[in-house]
């Protein structure tokens, strides 16, 4: 498994896979998505992680690439 962004701020923050997805309350298949970044959280999610990991949403947005610039057609 790669490392990403968001798998990073959660091994600084000293935490581990399964205390991880309790504290989130989400399912393992849905973290590991989440860390491998095929999943884009919703409002809620990415404020507990924020929460979780210690750090702003801003930092998770980033973390996650996630710009706001999508396209509408």
């Amino acid at each position: 498994m790669r490392i990403t962004a968001i798998r990073l701020r959660r091994l600084n923050a000293g935490l581990k896979t399964k205390e991880t997805i309790k504290i989130l309350g989400i399912s393992q298949s849905s973290f590991y998505k989440l860390e491998q970044g095929r999943m884009s959280p919703g409002a809620q999610l990415i404020k507990r992680l924020a929460n979780t990991y210690k750090c702003t949403t801003d930092d998770i947005f980033k973390d996650l690439r996630i710009t706001g610039k999508e396209k509408w057609n």
